[in-house]
């Protein structure tokens, strides 16, 4: 017997209501944070979000400070033209 297909709700945009995108973060880096995270207690999935959303809620002077601090500690991560 075939499998029913579930349809998704769409918003009338079109556009679906999720995204799932794909990232790349130095494995060093990135064990760092899992290991943190660990030991905290925390998923790091909702860390990442709560990030996400804490920039996105900032203003232009909270984004730029966090774009300035990572800069300082990283450096430019795309080169300049």
């Amino acid at each position: 017997m075939a499998k029913k297909r579930i349809k998704i709700n769409t918003p009338a945009s079109g556009k679906p209501l999720t995204s799932q995108r794909t990232y790349r973060f130095n494995t060093e880096l990135f064990e760092a944070f899992e290991e943190d995270c660990a030991r905290h207690l925390a998923n790091p999935k909702l860390v990442l979000e709560a990030l996400i959303l804490h920039w996105l809620d900032g203003d232009a002077k909270t984004r730029g400070s966090l774009a300035l601090r990572h800069r300082e500690r990283f450096g430019n991560s795309l080169p300049e033209d």
